[in-house]
């Protein structure tokens, strides 16, 4: 992002990431993360979440254009309904804990998001999930350009690190 698109003038409220996560924590964790590692770089990340002041997290859009938009699906329909984010421009799309997505009900959500981003040839998506249900790679299917699985396995198993006696 430092390098891509400079001198681009865009408009307040117009990420170029976004991710979607389940859950406020996992918003604020994600935002933490991103502004440790941008830390000494000019890039912008806003987390948007339900339980926090509507109107701080207006005003934080309104102010400028954003880099990275860490959200939950409710809260961030809210803001593309009021017209105070612009998904058009995004070109990286994380769904984190997709799995978890699924099961506590959002996809409904986030199928009217991602019918606001552009098209999928002219985005990277990415799902992140503990497990590959077949619900998920079904989705996956759907939302992203030629689709690549990638398992990472621990490099030692946890079991074989303990010891266990039985008195």
């Amino acid at each position: 992002y430092l390098k891509q698109d400079q001198g681009e003038q865009r408009a307040p409220g117009t990420p170029k990431a976004l991710v979607i996560a389940p859950t406020r924590e996992l918003v604020i964790q994600i935002i933490n993360d991103a502004e440790a590692l941008g830390k000494y770089a000019p890039l912008r990340f806003i987390a948007l979440y339900g339980g926090m002041d509507y109107e701080r997290q207006r005003r934080k859009l309104e102010s400028g254009p954003v880099d990275l938009v860490a959200a939950t699906s409710g809260r961030l329909l809210d803001f593309s309904r009021q017209r105070v984010i612009d998904l058009r421009k995004v070109n990286t799309l994380v769904i984190d804990e997709a799995d978890r997505m699924l099961d506590m009900g959002f996809i409904p959500d986030v199928k009217q998001i991602i019918a606001k981003l552009p098209p999928k040839d002219r985005r990277q998506t990415m799902f992140f999930s503990a497990t590959l249900t077949d619900d998920v790679k079904r989705l996956a299917i759907q939302w992203v350009k030629d689709p690549v699985t990638v398992t990472i396995e621990p490099d030692q198993v946890a079991v074989d690190t303990v010891s266990q006696l039985v008195y």
